[in-house]
This record gives structure tokens, sequence and C-alpha cells, in this order.
């Protein structure tokens, strides 16, 4: 599973989020039950492997619900915690919140099924694509596309200039530099990130790598655009229709944590 670097400077803001490309990972998505961050939770998942899981915190306890590509179906508590609800395990998630609503423990995705883990502490669209933006890495084409579809400058989500090239940008542009980039960050929040690979623990990997060469590798679909989690279109798909009864508004009737 490919690694996400996640540097701090010692007394200042400034975070770098560097990631590999997450077209080979699958991500779970966790969105609050808004209609405006579920468009863009749909869109994440139109563009990369994702498991698209909206949440809705009430009185007594919270209602999940998991997009399979075609309708939303209900997940109970149990099954989001003991991770039964996906076919292929995330390699990350990301956790979306309306600012100064927290999400109770009971939803932040267990160690068990997910390593790594991480927060965006607002729904505001402009640092939040932001932040995606570079979560994803996302490359020109995906900073283009969200610019246009979301009737935002591409300097407005991408202050940085990420992965567009000087000759995409007009002369000025490339002289612009500015806080928004930095001020963004008071939005992201690592909540559990793995521990860098020690040098012992790789040569142990390609000692192993080694010993297995032999073996026959399994063969994989030759449609790059085949969706690991169900072998078929679209991308964001949690359960069939037929795994989950329908419950909207139905909640598990937990504590939710102050």
């Amino acid at each position: 599973m490919k690694k996400l670097i996640f540097a701090l400077v010692a007394g200042g803001m400034m975070v770098s989020i560097v990631s590999a490309s997450r077209k080979d990972e699958v991500t779970l998505v966790m969105i609050p039950r808004d209609d405006s961050v579920r468009r863009v939770g749909l869109d994440i998942a139109n563009r990369y492997p994702t498991l698209l899981v909206s949440y809705k915190i009430q009185p007594n306890g919270v209602s999940l619900h998991g997009w399979n590509g075609k309708e939303w179906v209900n997940i109970s508590l149990d099954d989001f915690q003991g991770g039964d609800f996906f076919r292929t395990g995330p390699d990350s998630a990301l956790v979306i919140e309306e600012e100064g609503v927290p999400v109770p423990e009971t939803l932040i995705p267990p160690a068990g099924w997910c390593d790594a883990a991480y927060r965006i502490t607002t729904t505001e669209k402009r640092p939040l694509l932001h932040l995606v933006g570079q979560y994803y890495d996302f490359k020109h084409k995906d900073w283009q596309w969200f610019s246009e579809n979301y009737k935002m400058s591409m300097e407005a989500i991408n202050p940085e200039g990420l992965n567009v090239s000087w000759y995409h940008k007009r002369f000025g542009d490339n002289l612009k530099k500015g806080p928004v980039a930095a001020d963004d960050l008071q939005y992201w929040v690592a909540i559990r990130h793995p521990e860098p690979v020690m040098a012992e623990e790789e040569a142990v990997s390609e000692t192993n790598a080694v010993e297995s060469a032999e073996q026959p590798e399994m063969e994989l679909p030759d449609d790059p655009g085949v969706n690991p989690l169900t072998n078929a279109a679209p991308a964001a798909v949690v359960l069939g229709a037929g795994d989950a009864e329908e419950a909207p508004e139905e909640a598990e009737k937990i504590p939710v944590a102050e």
C-alpha cells in the first residue's frame, strides 16, 4: 500500500500532503448528509475508487448510508465498526465534518481495517475542494474539471498551482503568492497515519518478494477502468441494493460524543 507522507514545519502552519496516485487505492470518504457536500462526494467517487458513506448525527444516535452506484443503502453501526459493509477494504479514510461539529468517535474508521485516517473540518466549498484536491493529488485536468463545474477559479481552489504547468497559467498568475494555501490547513487534521517503513522491514519485504517471484501472478482485468470494488463500473460501490434494507431516517441508538 502506498504511504501518505505528512510533513510539519515546526512553529508554523505549513503542512505538505504528498501522495502517490490514489487511482491505485481505495479511499473511504465520509460526508455529512448535506446535498452540497454529497455532490462533492459523488464527484470524487466518479473519478477515484471510493467507498462513499454519508452520516447524520441525531439526538439519539447516528444514521449511516452507503452509495452503491445507484442508490443510498442503510449501513448499521455494527457493520460499520466491524468493517462488514465493504467488499474491498480502504487504504485510507477521509472524514469530512461541518465546522464545529466533529463526528463521534464511533464513526472514526478503526485501525483494524483502515491504516490511515484524516479529517477536513469544513464544508465550505473553496477550502474543501482545495484540501480534497491536495489529498488526491489532483492532476491539471482534475483541477480544471472542478474549477469549471463549481464555478470557481483555478487560483481559488488550487492556490499553490499544484500539477499546473506554467504554460497553463497567465503570466501574472505565475508571480502570485498568497496566504490562502496555508490558511486552509487549519481545517486539515491527521487522525492516524502510518509510520515510515524501517530499513529492516524493507529488507524483509524484498526477501519475501524474491521468494515469491516464482509464484504465478494473479490475473487482473485488462480494462484499467474496471472498478476494484465490484469488477464493474461505477467506482462508488459499497453494497448491493439487496444487501441492506432501506432505512433513511432510522438511527442507531447510541450516545453521541459531546
